[in-house]
């Protein structure tokens, strides 16, 4: 290997449980009481680069086996190369669901905030306010979680409003989190905001943190909700409550796989009960959930 060459990430692999002293049986076991179980068959393919764990649910299975051997997060998922070259996370990467990506990107790694691999969304419940003028006023949002590592938590909530709010965006813990630093871009409208658990929690423990975030008035009425997400989620429920006075013609649900796409290609209709509608998905892959409505 030349010197500006990178390991394979089988290299990498071997490296690291020679390191360790254990045997592929003893891997095994331990990824299994971990409750994400691999055959030795499997870690042998990727021992030799046979195979890689390029699939979206081996990454858990990386961030345990990182775990057992000792290694630093990040130390082997970081080399699953995909044959032109990609990574994996670079397949699907959180942070081609985030709002105004580069920035928010930056910001969150100069938060120190790590987004890959300590929390895990079990289930996501999404409710948007819009009021009498077609504006969203408020958001709320309840996330149950589960511990991937011990540990005091910290996340980061990414929000970007329409160009057309002329007032700026905030954020309120409401339960089960402490807000700590917020990061406010007015010329782009987002906000970046520090979150951390409220205690320390053991590997696997599950704990439910809300928040509300309050928006200010618009000069456009709002149409969509989106919920972007980079983890398989259990349930994923996105709602709208309109006020009595503006209620929208219809509601609609899709699925997309970036931002980059203005609304999904197919979408289902959503029934409006009075001025409520919702609309839940279970087991959601990685992608942009949304739903869409229409004004008279």
């Amino acid at each position: 290997m030349s010197p500006d060459q990178s390991p394979t990430f089988a290299e990498v692999l071997t490296a690291a449980i020679q390191g360790r002293g254990l045997s592929l049986e003893r891997i095994r076991a331990r990824l299994d009481a971990a409750g994400v179980p691999v055959s030795i068959a499997t870690l042998s393919y990727w021992q030799s680069g046979r195979s890689l764990p390029t699939r979206s649910r081996s990454y858990h299975t990386l961030v345990e086996l990182e775990r057992i051997l000792n290694l630093d997060p990040g130390h082997l998922t970081q080399h699953t190369h995909t044959a032109d070259g990609r990574t994996r996370r670079e397949l699907f990467e959180w942070q081609n669901v985030i709002p105004s990506r580069d920035l928010a990107t930056q910001i969150i790694e100069d938060l120190g905030i790590d987004m890959q691999g300590q929390l895990t969304r079990v289930t996501m419940h999404d409710l948007l306010e819009v009021d009498a003028d077609r504006n969203e006023s408020a958001l709320e949002v309840r996330v149950v979680w589960r511990a991937e590592r011990q540990g005091l938590h910290r996340w980061a909530v990414v929000n970007e409003t329409d160009t057309g709010t002329t007032t700026a965006q905030s954020i309120e813990p409401l339960f089960g989190c402490v807000l700590g630093e917020v990061i406010e871009v007015p010329e782009r409208k987002l906000l970046v905001a520090e979150m951390l658990a409220p205690r320390p929690m053991q590997r696997g423990d599950l704990f439910t943190s809300e928040y509300r975030l309050s928006f200010g008035a618009s000069t456009q009425p709002s149409f969509r909700m989106l919920r972007a997400i980079s983890d398989p989620v259990k349930a994923l429920a996105l709602a709208v409550r309109f006020d009595p006075s503006a209620v929208p013609t219809n509601v609609r649900a899709g699925v997309q796989p970036s931002l980059e796409e203005e609304e999904p290609a197919d979408t289902v209709p959503v029934t409006l009960a009075r001025n409520e509608a919702q609309f839940v998905w279970t087991d959601a892959k990685p992608g942009v959930y949304s739903l869409f409505w229409d004004w008279d």
